[in-house]
């Protein structure tokens, strides 16, 4: 019975390790593979055109109230969220990888996964002039992210001033 009891604690715990192993590039998870670096370049260089104002809002919530979010675009930082923040930015016109990580996080129970909160990456095409997101937390099994979400300017305006 012990052993039994023994051998299923190993097999759970080495469940566990597995999946921790399986996680992308631990030491920086915001570097990208060296082809998504490459196409990142180029949409770069490629970008010229009119200038795009991107908001961003961070809405109160309670489960990640300690939270730090990092902000970034093409992997350049932009600025960090706390809850009830925004950012206001500009950029030129064209296709741009948006992404968040948890930078600080202060929160003294893990109520974000077993991992904790994980990277948050998505391309957008900007092409209007005003652009407004809200980044909002999606629960899930084995972590959590932030997503940018797409809102409209009134929703901006009222999550923005509470």
């Amino acid at each position: 019975m012990k052993k039994s009891i023994l051998y299923s604690l190993i097999v759970f715990n080495l469940i566990f390790l597995a999946g921790c192993s399986s996680l992308k590039n631990m030491e920086n998870p915001m570097k990208d593979d060296v082809k998504s670096s490459a196409i990142n370049k180029s949409i770069e260089s490629s970008q010229s055109g009119k200038d795009v104002n991107l908001y961003f809002v961070r809405p109160t919530d309670v489960l990640t109230f300690g939270q730090v979010v990092e902000l970034y675009i093409n992997n350049n930082e932009i600025g960090e969220l706390t809850n009830n923040s925004h950012i206001e930015t500009k950029v030129k016109s064209g296709i741009y990888e948006m992404s968040t990580k948890v930078g600080v996080s202060l929160n003294l129970l893990n109520i974000t996964g077993f991992g904790g909160a994980c990277k948050f990456a998505k391309d957008f095409r900007l092409t209007e002039q005003n652009y407004y997101y809200k980044v909002d937390y999606a629960a899930g099994l084995l972590c959590g992210e932030h997503q940018i979400i797409k809102i409209s300017k009134a929703e901006y305006k009222k999550l923005a001033n509470n």
